[in-house]
């Protein structure tokens, strides 16, 4: 009898498998087109990735450093980094993009209206923009915020599981974090065809400069508290 429910059940997500396959060509053939009348929706995806991502690992760092103690808990520096992406990348950069981009694009389809003195169907090509690049911009910036810190996070989970020490988890995420930094600042320059060098080492230097103001305020309170 558990034989037989356990075949229904794979004959029952098998066909919604294929849905979900089916729904995700039409969303990438979709958004093909889409990118064609709106040239500039890349750009805009890029830009809001590498933002957040640098975002998440600013904040990573944050806490990395505030939150470091030789005899702390692994585990729970991990977790405050990785919920602190999780949160920051679903909240905000997802659904607060996803709502912002959706209403500019509404508020651009509705203005274009009002010039041609005409109302678009639903399935029209600029109401489908209106739907498929806010999902498309928010997938990406959600995507960055949330990547970077969870690799940040990875020495720490080490420590909690292998003969990784406190202090090398901490270094090696501090470093991680700041090679990061770096590369993004070597891709800025990729988009905007400046120095690699010179723009990895702005990036870097953001980076370092975030580190020391948290490891002053962490100074200052301890010596306060």
């Amino acid at each position: 009898m558990g034989e037989v429910n356990v075949n229904a059940m794979e004959h029952q997500y098998i066909p919604m498998g294929l849905h979900v396959v089916a729904g995700l060509r039409g969303f990438l053939r979709d958004l093909g087109k889409v990118k064609k009348i709106y040239p500039d929706v890349p750009s805009i995806a890029r830009r809001m990735f590498v933002t957040n991502s640098m975002d998440g690992l600013l904040a990573a760092l944050g806490v990395n450093i505030g939150g470091y103690s030789p005899t702390g808990d692994p585990m729970l520096i991990a977790a405050s980094i990785m919920g602190g992406g999780v949160a920051m990348g679903v909240m905000s950069g997802m659904v607060g993009v996803y709502l912002s981009e959706k209403a500019e694009r509404i508020r651009e389809v509705r203005e274009l209206e009002k010039k041609l003195s005409s109302k678009f169907k639903e399935d029209s090509v600029y109401w489908r923009a209106a739907r498929l690049i806010p999902i498309y911009v928010a997938l990406w910036s959600g995507i960055g915020i949330v990547l970077f810190p969870t690799l940040v996070a990875v020495p720490y989970i080490m420590a909690a599981v292998s003969g990784f020490s406190m202090r090398e988890a901490f270094i090696t995420s501090l470093a991680m974090a700041l090679a990061l930094m770096g590369l993004l600042g070597a891709y800025l320059a990729r988009i905007s065809g400046e120095d690699p060098l010179t723009s990895a080492l702005r990036g870097l230097g953001l980076g370092v400069l975030a580190a020391i103001m948290v490891y002053l305020l962490k100074g200052v309170l301890g010596a306060i508290y």
